[in-house]
């Protein structure tokens, strides 16, 4: 696994051990605890020379899961960079003898869903948009280092990915967790910080335990090799039809929509975070650590639907599904159970 230090990362490697997998994850920092679950293998991806040793260090790979991600502050991510990551790690593996698939993990911005209205709901024969962008850059690659040699490949389209992680700032339901308490503290209803159009825009999310198993059946089922797969809920909803649903798991009155930049607003109430941390006994202290509100302004900024279709998985053989409300119900109850966000 490739990056395994993220939610997605995470929750995958849950999902390996328990089906008995011999995991080893590369990650950038060199970790600090032992894990009984995987090996970890310390690598820059961008250091391409001391990258491609450490990868050789792997052993008899059978299965890539490509979780990396190259950005700079501010959520920028890196065209180049992320295709150079893809780049040294086929380089590496792409000719062992024990290799049997690659699967890249992509998301809904392939079909242009941050650069204003897209057919909904995507489907993955949408052609390709005019512009360029890593995902296509990978794709094209994998597809090209894939052919003559015996493995197969894979990609996933998932959508804002909901799960449990701490240390992935770009954590959407952890991101509203730490905004509806930081409210609640100052005495105020929960408002939704975008616009009356984001509000009612029609969205599709991806559980994060759900992609998982979507991963696997991917990785391993013959019928979805060589394939790209579109994976959400099952279910659509807007943030006005669960934005009570929300206020209500932290005792709050839901209020509509009060545009607002995150990113300059919240890192002023770091201070106020360290003190309710303190008095609740939370795990985590520091504010920056936990959110990334550049990443949560530009998720809710959107004002027009972002919907998938999801016949395609369905057809080739994978039919699971999550009740989007139940489930921020449920991750939100688990990050307080955790102590990570307040009571």
């Amino acid at each position: 696994m490739v990056g395994g230090s993220g939610l997605v990362g995470r929750h995958l490697i849950q999902a390996l051990a328990a089906d008995d997998w011999e995991i080893v994850s590369t990650q950038r920092r060199v970790p600090t605890e032992v894990f009984a679950t995987h090996r970890v293998i310390a690598l820059d991806l961008l250091d391409g020379r001391a990258a491609r040793a450490a990868l050789g260090e792997a052993g008899d790979v059978t299965h890539v899961f490509f979780l990396a991600r190259a950005w700079q502050p501010g959520y920028l991510i890196e065209r180049n960079a992320n295709v150079e990551a893809l780049t040294v790690v086929l380089e590496a593996l792409q000719d062992l003898p024990s290799l049997m698939h690659v699967q890249l993990i992509h998301g809904l911005k392939w079909y242009g869903s941050t650069l204003g209205p897209f057919q909904n709901p995507a489907r993955e024969s949408d052609p390709k948009l005019p512009v360029e962008h890593f995902y296509y850059d990978q794709r094209a690659l994998v597809e090209a280092r894939a052919r003559g040699r015996h493995w197969h490949w894979s990609t996933l389209r998932p959508h804002c990915v909901c799960g449990i992680a701490t240390g992935s700032p770009s954590n959407l339901m952890l991101g509203l967790g730490v905004y509806a308490a930081l409210t609640r503290a100052q005495g105020k209803p929960l408002s939704f910080p975008s616009t009356q159009a984001a509000f009612e825009a029609r969205l599709t999310v991806t559980n994060a335990d759900l992609l998982t198993r979507a991963m696997l059946w991917a990785a391993t089922d013959p019928a979805a090799q060589d394939q790209d797969f579109n994976v959400a809920n099952g279910d659509t909803f807007s943030w006005r039809e669960v934005w009570p649903v929300y206020a209500r798991a932290f005792g709050m009155e839901p209020a509509g929509p009060q545009p607002r930049a995150l990113c300059e607003e919240m890192p002023a109430l770091a201070e106020r975070w360290r003190e309710l941390a303190r008095r609740e006994g939370l795990a985590f202290d520091e504010l920056s650590t936990l959110v990334d509100w550049h990443f949560m302004d530009a998720t809710l900024a959107l004002g027009w639907d972002q919907t998938m279709s999801l016949d395609k998985l369905r057809r080739h053989g994978f039919g699971d599904a999550v009740d989007t409300s139940a489930m921020i119900l449920d991750i939100l109850t688990a990050y307080r159970h955790q102590g990570i966000l307040p009571r």
